[in-house]
């Protein structure tokens, strides 16, 4: 087996892989909230409270009982993480793309927390909801939220997970609290050798033995507590060496942690087992907001821009980086929050862990973290200074005066950063610069220019006037934008010999055909543009040679979208670490195409599209866009479709459930070779008038026929001659 083939092995079998979520030793606790979730007879809004200490499994029981009910038993249904950094507004906002998914984001910039509040209050009046918050540390954080839930006696349910007994009791609604219990002896064995004992791990070895001896007395020395056996696995299934496990038994102060919980020791052990580029990988990981869901492509980037990743003969940085998180997941240090059939999406890191690698990355000078002006300003004995600072609010302060020299700034909550104080003064050493959670318009000051050291620029949120002396970033390597909106792209920028990547998700206003693009140039993603159809005639000839691109072709006065380009997999690293929001797009779209191959990979898209575009009446998806085996079409999606292409797919199922495309006249199926038959649900709709299938030769016709004789008009074609693409822009609309 060589290098790759063992990499792929080894992506088989990251934790949770392949399961919902890896749950042992509480089926009890599960069923028990599952009953009271479904209750019938108790009609109050009723809030469930699970408490327990860090790391006792409290988010565990929660998803997996919100993965049984969510979506079969209530109307709307939306997972929050509150944390320690809490924020009224960000959490609104959550709840909003939760349980509202036709709402009008753009329109929810401009409102404030009240207004929030009465939205919600008022969508979920009518509905039988479910919200789980997790990690509830304060009763105030409670008091924030609660006036967005209705109490209207139909059943509906709020699951609080905390650590604070007293926040379980806050709630002025109907509670019931329970409280976790730790895991039994057997319990804690098992979940321990699911984690040292990976199938990766033990096959061709018939040497275990001895280790599932030792790995008995280490499961009980964490005294039943799920992230202690879990951390301590992850840790011993990279070091199978007997005397290492000896070593393990005798050292640890397991006193410590049996009285007071405390798991530090594992954690230091599990640490300093690392090559130095993953402590930092680590450590860099744990500078994001606590429960937030970290996307794998926006974290490489920043990895490769710190200069964390090392050089691999025949593999990319993208592909080592990539590397990098499956080795910490395998380790049990972070978490798989979101995944494809190929590899991560998303990770998070347990907010014990997240605790002890913020005070570590303090300690030894790695990293800053401040949510205050004092902790800007003020120098503590026991910590190094650092050259990365991160903001988790707003900071009346100029950083780059107070921090000289800095190499890297991250600011979170950015909505809160005050634009006039805020000041680019002092910060041209940066080589990272990444604003999250941006609202409004931001015009970015010419000092910007300045920063000649900067290899990532990332943008999240909001409205960017970019100066034209960003065409003097003459290290930058990566653009990203992908979560906001630029009025206007300088055409110098494309022009920079360094940069690589450039991933927006909309420009108001560019001159491409102006616009000198570099040879280095490897991926180029702009979701939306404006232009008009002269001004893109040629436009797409000139990316040919780029291995990934995609625009979107965004034709407003007339609402309508056309998605092209060719996203290769870029140096052995899937393009599913680059797939747009789909949430992202104009929800007054009446006309949609989307020819780009595998951009949205292996996700089905038709569920998000479905709820999403409701005004949508054309839809073509075509040339391998979607690479994915099944394709469902849930009921009450896409109420206004009247027309339907599905060209050049390698689906080979088609679920068209009871209810979908109502309105729906024309389907038009062109080869998708792999479809062997028809959807049911076709016979069902009433609409209905005309199916076209051509170079389809394996496709089964009885429900063609039936069709036919049902006095629909079917048209089957050998050749894809006969085919006709959806013409976009169309202005007859």
């Amino acid at each position: 087996m060589d290098a790759n083939e063992s990499l792929r092995a080894r992506r088989l079998t990251l934790p949770g892989f392949g399961d919902d979520v890896d749950v042992i030793g509480f089926d009890s606790e599960i069923n028990q909230i599952k009953d009271e979730l479904l209750d019938s007879e108790n009609k109050d809004l009723t809030v469930i409270s699970l408490v327990g200490p860090g790391g006792s499994g409290k988010s565990t029981i929660a998803r997996k009982v919100y993965n049984l009910v969510a979506k079969k038993h209530f109307n709307s249904s939306v997972w929050i993480c509150i944390s320690q950094q809490f924020s009224v507004y960000g959490a609104l906002k959550d709840i909003v793309k939760g349980v509202m998914g036709n709402q009008d984001f753009e329109e929810l910039g401009t409102m404030n927390e009240i207004e929030i509040i009465k939205k919600i209050h008022s969508f979920l009046k009518d509905k039988r909801y479910l919200v789980v918050l997790d990690d509830v540390w304060k009763m105030k954080d409670w008091d924030m939220v609660q006036a967005a839930f209705p109490d209207v006696k139909n059943g509906s349910r709020i699951v609080l997970t905390t650590r604070n007994s007293a926040v379980s009791n806050h709630p002025n609604a109907r509670k019931i609290i329970q409280q976790v219990k730790l895991l039994n002896d057997d319990e804690s064995i098992e979940l321990f050798n699911r984690k040292a004992f990976p199938s990766y791990v033990v096959h061709g070895r018939d040497d275990l033995d001895s280790f599932r001896e030792l790995g008995k007395v280490l499961a009980l020395k964490c005294n039943g507590l799920p992230l202690a056996i879990v951390v301590m696995g992850g840790f011993l299934s990279k070091n199978l060496r007997i005397t290492e496990w000896r070593r393990m038994v005798a050292s640890v102060n397991w006193d410590t942690m049996k009285n007071e919980g405390d798991i530090r020791a594992i954690l230091d052990l599990s640490y300093y087992d690392l090559p130095s580029n993953l402590k930092a990988c680590f450590l860099y990981i744990t500078s994001f907001p606590e429960d937030y869901a970290v996307p794998v492509g926006l974290l490489t980037k920043l990895w490769i821009s710190e200069g964390f990743i090392s050089n691999v003969r025949g593999r990319s940085l993208e592909e080592t980086a990539l590397g990098y998180v499956e080795e910490l997941a395998q380790r049990c240090l972070i978490l798989i929050e979101k995944k494809s059939s190929r590899c991560i999406r998303a990770v998070k890191v347990h907010d014990v862990l997240r605790d002890w690698g913020i005070g570590r990355a303090r300690r030894e000078g790695f990293l800053k973290d401040c949510s205050s002006r004092d902790e800007v300003e003020t120098s503590y004995s026991n910590e190094m200074r650092a050259y990365r600072v991160v903001l988790y609010d707003s900071v009346c302060v100029k950083v780059g005066v107070a921090m000289p020299n800095l190499h890297t700034l991250l600011i979170f909550n950015a909505a809160r950063l005050e634009k006039d104080v805020f000041s680019f003064r002092g910060l041209n050493y940066l080589r990272v610069l990444y604003f999250d959670g941006m609202r409004g318009r931001w015009q970015l000051p010419a000092e910007i220019g300045q920063m000649v050291h900067l290899r990532y620029l990332g943008l999240k949120g909001g409205t960017y006037v970019l100066p034209a002396a960003v065409s003097n970033l003459t290290n930058l390597q990566t653009f990203d934008a992908r979560d906001a909106t630029v009025e206007a792209l300088p055409i110098d920028l494309l022009s920079i010999s360094t940069l690589k990547h450039i991933h927006i998700y909309k420009v108001e206003s560019w001159s491409m055909w102006k616009t000198n693009m570099q040879s280095n140039l490897k991926s180029l993603f702009i979701f939306l543009a404006a232009n008009t159809p002269k001004q893109w005639e040629g436009a797409t000839d000139r990316m040919e040679e780029n291995p990934s691109w995609c625009f979107g072709k965004h034709y407003r006065s007339v609402k309508q979208l056309e998605i092209v380009g060719a996203c290769e997999d870029e140096f052995g690293v899937p393009n599913d670490l680059h797939l747009p929001d789909l949430h992202l797009l104009p929800h007054n779209l009446r006309r949609l195409k989307i020819s780009c191959p595998n951009l949205l990979n292996d996700e089905d898209p038709m569920p998000t599209l479905g709820s999403w575009l409701t005004f949508l009446n054309v839809l073509e998806i075509g040339v391998k866009s979607y690479t994915g085996a099944t394709m469902t079409c849930p009921s009450g999606g896409f109420p206004d479709l009247h027309n339907l292409v599905l060209h050049d797919l390698d689906i080979e199922e088609w679920i068209l459930e009871d209810g979908a495309m109502p309105k729906l006249r024309i389907l038009t199926l062109c080869k998708c070779t792999k479809l062997k038959a028809l959807p049911q649900g076709l016979q069902h709709l009433k609409e209905l008038k005309k199916l076209k299938v051509i170079a389809m030769p394996d496709l089964d016709q009885v429900l063609c026929y039936l069709l036919h004789k049902a006095g629909r008009e079917v048209v089957i074609r050998s050749s894809e001659e006969d085919f006709e693409h959806v013409q976009i822009p169309k202005y007859d609309i």
